[in-house]
């Protein structure tokens, strides 16, 4: 692939306003099709990293999808990137089925499996880390695949090393950009299956370190062996190039006319990386909380819009986790789940419809045990909590409103609280008390691999080939 033609032909793409703005009179949609399901997940990205949510980072085009859409201003991730995809795929909390970081439990059924069963063509691309066998996309419900981090551990920026449908691509070139090929992917995949239901999922390597330069960063034509760079510099080029591949994705939506008859919705899979500082238009500076506790953490951009509906409002305090997208994509594909499935999640479908949530929740939870290398040091931030828009409540007692002490520098005790916070307090530690028991320590689930679906013993590190400055993490 050219990547200076591909930026050619999407380059009128970050000028388009609106981008869906196509008059419904002219888009003709069967009033009981079922809708197709474009689902968008950025890696490591909070939500202070989009423009409509503050960030001074340039994000015209979901800025502006935002505006036609909804804004969700209260969605909550895990704080790891493979908790939290274990988590959506699967609807439920982690303390049921989460064993091990960049592993899914095999005997688990996720939303594709599900779409399969109603009918959908089912895609995924670019990050997989759910364990390396080339069969599991399939034994988890995805008829096609286009992934990084499958069976090995490549590049996945300039001079990408992926898998296709099964086939090792490791001959890219230096001039070859990585999630240029995942969004082609996307873009294919549509075309092909656009006379009939689909449910794509776009995992997007972006904007994951290592910061490296994007074809439109100033240093990418200086010299190729800059492209492997690694600076903090190129975390804005990163996100705005997130942007441009949303672009383009959408562009292919609306040129294939199923944009009126498709769900979209964009989130981030947990908090920006610690060592990155996000200045906001306010002048203040939100610091990256990936891997955490607080709030920074699991505070993740979301934003959706079916393309047939208009919306009188376009941001919404409806409290949503990441269990939540199942059931969705359930209502919205018109099948049960399994009730064997012991999911956990509330359907938000009527907010994408216009309408009042009546199933909307009033608390999140979450479980969170990385189970990850002994060297990161994340165990620490093992938890268990509740909260509400306002406050959360840890398994061991302690008691914040984040939003006034985001770093939780000082739990309220009983004594010192309101009589309305001592109310929320009883009412978190009720459920908590439901739950089953768990404290810090605890080993999580046991890993489940099936017969036939054995990992592939780990990966040989790639030779670096990445230079110059390194993010001060």
């Amino acid at each position: 692939m050219n990547t200076t033609q591909l930026v050619t032909g999407i380059a009128g793409i970050m000028a388009m306003a609106p981008i869906a703005g196509v008059a419904k009179e002219n888009k003709k949609v069967q009033k009981n099709q079922r809708p197709n399901i474009l689902f968008i997940l950025a890696d490591d990205m909070g939500k202070e990293c989009l423009g409509c949510y503050g960030s001074t980072y340039n994000t015209p085009n979901l800025d502006a999808f935002a505006q036609q859409g909804v804004q969700f201003n209260y969605c909550t991730s895990q704080p790891l990137s493979t908790p939290s995809r274990v988590e959506l795929l699967t609807g439920k909390y982690n303390y049921k089925n989460y064993s091990k970081f960049a592993f899914m439990n095999q005997d688990q059924k996720t939303f594709a499996n599900l779409a399969k069963e109603a009918g959908y063509k089912t895609c995924i691309a670019g990050k997989w880390q759910l364990g390396e066998n080339s069969k599991l996309p399939e034994l988890f419900g995805f008829d096609n695949y286009c992934l990084y981090h499958l069976t090995f551990k490549g590049n996945k920026y300039a001079k990408p090393e992926f898998e296709e449908d099964g086939v090792v691509h490791k001959e890219c070139t230096v001039n070859d950009y990585g999630p240029d090929y995942f969004s082609d992917y996307i873009c294919r995949f549509m075309e092909k299956n656009r006379n009939q239901p689909f449910l794509a999922y776009y995992c997007m390597t972006l904007v994951h370190d290592p910061f490296n330069p994007t074809p439109e960063s100033d240093d990418w034509d200086i010299d190729p062996n800059k492209r492997y760079d690694e600076d903090n510099k190129y975390f804005p080029d990163m996100v705005s190039y997130t942007d441009k591949m949303f672009a383009k994705v959408m562009k292919k939506l609306k040129d294939l006319g199923l944009e009126d008859n498709t769900i979209v919705i964009f989130v981030g899979d947990n908090g920006t990386a610690r060592y990155v500082s996000t200045p906001m238009k306010d002048g203040t500076r939100v610091q990256g909380g990936k891997g955490m506790r607080i709030e920074t953490s699991t505070a993740v951009p979301m934003l959706a819009r079916w393309g047939k509906y208009t919306y009188k409002k376009h941001t919404s305090a409806d409290l949503v986790d990441f269990t939540d997208f199942l059931p969705t994509f359930a209502q919205a594909m018109q099948i049960s789940v399994p009730k064997e499935w012991d999911t956990d999640g509330h359907s938000f479908l009527p907010v994408l419809e216009g309408k009042d949530n009546p199933d909307k929740r009033d608390y999140v939870l979450v479980h969170y045990q990385p189970n990850h290398v002994p060297q990161a040091g994340l165990e620490q931030y093992s938890c268990r909590y509740v909260k509400d828009h306002n406050y959360k409540m840890y398994s061991d007692g302690s008691f914040f409103n984040y939003k006034k002490d985001p770093n939780e520098y000082r739990s309220i005790i009983r004594a010192a609280a309101t009589k309305e916070e001592n109310a929320i307090r009883d009412k978190f530690r009720a459920i908590l008390d439901k739950l089953p028991k768990w404290k810090m320590g605890d080993k999580p689930v046991k890993q489940v691999i099936l017969p036939g679906y054995e990992l592939k013993e780990k990966a040989v590190k790639q030779p670096s080939q990445n230079k110059g400055q390194q993010p001060n993490k």
